[in-house]
């Protein structure tokens, strides 16, 4: 009996092993022979103007737009022809400062023949004024408190984006290596506006409402139409920012907060709207959505926009106790207290200057 069950043991090795090494053969995987066109811009009021025409690229491409042999692209700027005077890594730049209330449209010729084009309009600069910052604590969590005015142009039909980015650089706490980590990231920051109805009203992002406060909505983006604040001057918004203990995070850690507020045209609010609406899509289950496209004779879209952004700085409330001793002791950093506007006078935009106690 045992060297039958000897021989069952070595056979089943045997069928394993030929198992395995049938899975090791090489594949000869061939990008596709007609790969489809895609052309993507976004100029932005006061930025030179640039489209990016490319192939689509395959998954082995190294993240590597795939020129197009031959294209001429043009731009039409309020009827007005302009070549692109330069290429670089499928970015064609055009002569040209994109301006408010600019009609833009782009041409490209292929030598086969085809052709491929779109249009925009280029919405007028948010007009923002008086953004501070202040930091408060409350029972739940501490928070920042930031404030801006908002002056809507009159007979104007305006679609307005709010969103929040942080870059999060310092050392962090590594439970696996039991050491710290230098980390330098980037992420959106969820926010709520609980003083705003005249535009949480006229959200068209996907929000989740906070249970009691119907239109305290919380989210990372929110994009507005203007028809609650038409024509108004100096309409103050206020955003919660919520701030949340990392216990992970070693003094000096700093947080850098970008408040972004743009004004979108049309193509540029369908476009996002279409990604905001598939947030699920990372699931395997989710059901996929189509993502909006302006241009004729390509993929992509080619939508105008314009904006305002500012800065500001935090540094970490730092837990008192740590779990590990590998580090010598820093002072932890308070924030309290108002953060006082610093102007950068190098792009005119304001930047953030923390009143910290260290």
């Amino acid at each position: 009996m045992k060297t039958k069950n000897n021989i069952i043991t070595i056979a089943a090795a045997v069928l394993v092993l030929v198992g395995v090494s049938s899975c090791t053969k090489e594949l000869d995987i061939e990008p596709p022979a007609n790969r489809q066109l895609v052309l993507n811009g976004e100029p932005l009021a006061g930025t030179r103007a640039f489209v990016n025409f490319a192939y689509t690229r395959f998954f082995l491409d190294n993240n590597n737009d795939q020129p197009v042999p031959g294209a001429e692209v043009t731009l039409v700027a309020n009827g007005v022809r302009y070549s692109s005077d330069s290429v670089s890594k499928c970015n064609y730049f055009f002569p040209y400062t994109i301006q408010e209330d600019d009609s833009l449209a782009v041409e490209v010729s292929l030598p086969d023949g085809r052709t491929v084009n779109a249009e925009t309009w280029v919405p007028f600069q948010p007009v923002v004024e008086d953004f501070t910052v202040q930091f408060r604590r409350t029972l739940i969590f501490n928070i920042l408190d930031a404030r801006f005015k908002l002056s809507d142009h009159a007979n104007v039909n305006e679609i307005y984006s709010i969103a929040i980015n942080v870059r999060d650089s310092g050392r962090k706490y590594n439970e696996w290596k039991g050491t710290y980590d230098t980390v330098d990231t980037v992420r959106t920051s969820y926010f709520c506006l609980p003083n705003n109805p005249e535009i949480t009203s006229d959200s068209v992002t996907p929000y989740l409402p906070i249970v009691g406060h119907p239109y305290m909505l919380y989210g990372s983006r929110i994009m507005f139409l203007d028809r609650r604040i038409a024509g108004r001057s100096n309409y103050e918004v206020a955003l919660m920012i919520p701030l949340f203990r990392d216990t992970t995070e070693r003094a000096p850690f700093k947080h850098e907060y970008t408040v972004e507020v743009h004004s979108f045209s049309a193509e540029r609010f369908r476009y996002i709207l279409s990604v905001s609406s598939q947030g699920g899509a990372t699931s395997f289950f989710a059901e996929q959505g189509s993502t909006y496209g302006n241009v004729d004779g390509a993929l992509g879209v080619f939508a105008g926009g314009a904006g305002q952004k500012f800065k500001f700085a935090t540094d970490t409330i730092v837990p008192e106790r740590y779990r590990t001793t590998t580090m010598p002791d820093v002072k932890p950093a308070v924030l309290d207290g108002p953060i006082t506007p610093v102007l950068n006078t190098q792009n005119g935009q304001w930047g953030m200057k923390n009143n910290a106690v260290k």
